[in-house]
């Protein structure tokens, strides 16, 4: 009986920790996405426009 309800533990806190851990990543890459998405017009080459030029 001991058994059975300390495997029953280690299974919940196991499943916790991996529903934990899921969430902890989903809320990184959805910084990581944002702050790409701010970022990306930013980072882009520009080359100087010469009016004499043209």
């Amino acid at each position: 009986m001991i058994i059975a309800v300390l495997a029953l533990a280690m299974t919940a806190a196991t499943l916790m920790a991996t529903a934990f851990g899921l969430y902890d990543e989903v809320r990184q890459n959805r910084l990581h996405a944002e702050a790409d998405r701010l970022r990306a017009f930013r980072t882009a080459c520009r080359f100087r426009v010469n009016a004499r030029n043209r």
